[in-house]
């Protein structure tokens, strides 16, 4: 399983139930990615609702999408099923917001980085796109 996430310097990811921040050009970034449909949860289908048609929504996402699928997770812990991800997309905000919610799984511990781009975005003036792949053990 793939998953995309957004984080800030701190690997937060949320601030009192919302999102920390959104950029029109991660969501088109991760589209670029994937030709299958992103599956997601109710509350992140809210960014994709001009595209719908490219996003599948489940609640239970860990329990319903297949393996090979791509995910986007904002605000579902995903330390109880990292033995399912093969590849973290991780888009780093590059800024310190305030949060409450953290990337809960240590990306130097079993991941490593594969590729990294970086690219301007509508609201952040730089956006840093990281994928981590599990290693081979």
């Amino acid at each position: 399983m793939t998953i995309f996430i957004c984080v800030d310097d701190s690997n937060g990811m949320l601030f009192n139930h919302r999102r920390q921040s959104r950029d029109e050009a991660v969501l088109k970034d991760m589209l670029s990615i994937t030709e299958e449909k992103v599956w997601m949860n109710t509350y992140s289908s809210k960014l994709f609702s001009r595209i719908s048609d490219k996003v599948i929504v489940e609640d239970d996402l860990f329990g319903c999408a297949p393996k090979e699928s791509c995910c986007f997770v904002e605000n579902i812990p995903l330390k109880p099923h990292e033995d399912k991800l093969d590849v973290i997309i991780v888009y780093y905000w590059n800024r310190a917001y305030p949060a409450d919610v953290y990337l809960d799984i240590d990306l130097n511990l079993g991941w490593e980085i594969t590729h990294t781009k970086e690219f301007g975005g509508t609201s952040h003036e730089k956006i840093t796109r990281k994928i981590y792949k599990r290693k081979k053990q």
